[in-house]
């Protein structure tokens, strides 16, 4: 009889230990499931954040552009092509072209991007010459120079720029 107390108490011993085990086990799930949606909320709220920034930025700027004058406009646009170029996010430059441009002289990214490298100076400089609209169409004459190069030929660019909105707009250029 002692033998049969004996290996009742082990089997109770034994089916603690497999219960705490399963407790151990079921904590640590939730725990980790737990912190995997903490990790899936704090993701989503900050891709919600950025949208909500990129849309406050982006009206902001729209009321920004909206103060401004037809020329001041226009040249901000200009600004924000030649920038992309500048900083080498030809993809961001590439997105602001014509469509029909794009198809007749860079159907790729890489021949625009070829395009830039070759013709426009590593450092920008730009002045305004002359500005003539016709409709929602603006045509700015403008000189690029390379304000650290004294070597580079100044380059002359007809720019078209086709505002549909505020901070709406494609253009396209004269294309050497």
């Amino acid at each position: 009889m002692n033998k049969n107390i004996k290996k009742i108490l082990i089997i109770i011993v034994i089916l603690i230990l497999m219960a705490i085990n399963l407790i151990i086990f079921i904590n640590h799930f939730n725990y980790k499931n737990t912190e995997e949606n903490n990790l899936t909320n704090q993701i989503s709220t900050i891709i919600k954040h950025n949208i909500a920034t990129e849309e406050e930025t982006e009206n902001s700027r729209k009321e920004m552009l909206n103060e401004y004058s037809e020329a001041t406009r226009m040249k901000t646009y200009v600004g924000q092509y030649l920038s992309y170029i500048d900083s080498e996010k030809y993809e961001d430059a590439y997105n602001l072209l014509y469509q029909n441009f794009k198809n007749t002289y860079f159907k790729t990214l890489v021949d625009f991007e070829n395009y830039a490298k070759e013709k426009y100076p590593s450092e920008i400089m730009v002045e305004y010459t002359n500005m003539n609209k016709e409709g929602n169409i603006y045509i700015l004459s403008v000189k690029i120079q390379d304000p650290t190069n004294k070597e580079y030929k100044t380059l002359e660019q007809n720019i078209v720029i086709q505002e549909n909105d505020l901070n709406d707009f494609v253009l396209s250029f004269n294309v050497e």
